[in-house]
């Protein structure tokens, strides 16, 4: 078996091929981020996916969309109480207990 090689340009199409590829699926958890107003977590996602997409193509693309996109959602399915905690002067103290 003879090795493959690339030329140059070939390479270079490559690689923008593969960060196109990211830059495409970067774009959910932008999405995600900028309608959850989580916009810095999206732009941190579609950054990464782009980048990784250049490097090692969807090996890095996919995780890094699927991890951002998590990050993004994770929060938004917890209820917060707007009770307030109790004071200490709200709290029965153990000595009325006692009598």
């Amino acid at each position: 078996m003879e090795p493959t090689q690339l030329t140059d340009t070939q390479a270079i199409i490559a690689i923008g091929a593969n960060a196109a590829i990211g830059f495409f699926l970067g774009l959910v958890p932008l999405g995600f981020g900028y309608f959850k107003g989580k916009l810095r977590v999206g732009v941190i996602g579609i950054v990464v996916a782009t980048l990784g997409g250049a490097i090692l193509g969807v090996i890095i693309s996919i995780p890094s969309v699927a991890i951002a996109t998590w990050m993004i959602m994770r929060d938004s399915h917890v209820l917060h109480s707007t009770v307030e905690p109790e004071t200490e002067e709200e709290k029965p103290s153990s000595e009325d207990s006692t009598a």
